[in-house]
């Protein structure tokens, strides 16, 4: 026997944007490593040649890299580049649905702009902090 579970308007908002910032970041951070994949075998490729060039001339430049490794990976790839990627596209889904969660029931009209533009804020600073890592490491 089941017992009905009550739930009010703000907390199925909460749950609705939650699903759908998660099977956002799922879907596109999919699309990234297929790409990251089709990078990596151009890098491959290229370093088979006797007179390689560079490999962020020749494949993906190095900015837009960094920029898909932070949008498929987030903070994991952050602070350690070999986490695991299912294990950091699962957190950072878990992340994503909580921010998605509260802009849902919090900016309600405007709760996907909002989220798309704390979504690029955080692809943008984490792709920012590993361009600087870089240097300061």
């Amino acid at each position: 026997m089941s017992i009905p579970i009550k739930i009010d308007r703000n907390q199925r908002r909460a749950i609705v944007g939650a699903l759908l910032a998660a099977s956002f970041f799922l879907v596109e951070a999919g699309i990234i490593e297929i790409l990251l994949g089709m990078d990596q075998a151009c890098r491959r490729s290229i370093s088979s040649l006797r007179l390689a060039p560079d490999p962020f001339t020749a494949c993906t430049p190095e900015w837009e890299w960094m920029l898909l490794h932070a949008a498929s990976r987030g903070f994991a790839w952050l602070f350690n580049p070999a986490f695991p990627v299912l294990l950091a596209g699962l957190s950072m889904g878990v992340v994503y649905a909580f921010v998605g969660a509260v802009c849902a029931s919090v900016f309600r009209g405007r709760g996907v702009f909002v989220y798309l533009a704390i979504h690029l804020a955080i692809i943008s600073g984490v792709a920012g902090l590993s361009y600087l890592g870089q240097y300061l490491a």
